[in-house]
């Protein structure tokens, strides 16, 4: 029943003033001695208005902020997206290698199975939060 619950709160937005649907939730772990994390998922927008998400935060990070991996000169580096649009109807994957949650010096350090709340503020003033867990 434990696993149940777990991973309904996994895929279930906490509040969904939004109406983003959040599926596939997870961050990677990383030794304590790495000052971030990266943090992935799947953000489907099921309504017929355009959502943007303008800013992230949780109580467990110092900062989260949503970057892109891009490719230049042969060097991966990141870039922050300091907005995410999400077209009525489009769903955008947060993954590695490309966009995702830079999630900037965790409060502790972070182990498999642990879960942080994410709060997404949208342009519109709402907000919508969700766990997320800490995967290898």
């Amino acid at each position: 029943m434990q696993r149940l619950i777990l991973a309904l709160l996994l895929v279930v937005p906490i509040a969904a003033q939004a109406d983003l649907e959040i599926s596939d939730a997870w961050i990677n772990n990383l030794p304590a001695s790495v000052p971030v994390r990266a943090g992935y998922l799947t953000l489907h927008n099921p309504t017929q208005q355009a959502v943007t998400i303008v800013g992230a935060t949780s109580a467990g990070f110092a900062g989260v902020e949503i970057h892109r991996s891009v490719s230049q000169d042969g060097m991966l580096r990141m870039e922050a997206v300091p907005k995410l649009h999400i077209e009525a109807g489009a769903t955008v994957r947060l993954a590695p290698g490309g966009l995702h949650l830079m999630m900037k010096q965790p409060a502790q350090p972070t182990s498999p199975g642990e879960l942080y709340r994410i709060t997404f503020e949208y342009a519109d003033g709402s907000r919508q939060s969700l766990q997320i867990e800490v995967r290898k």
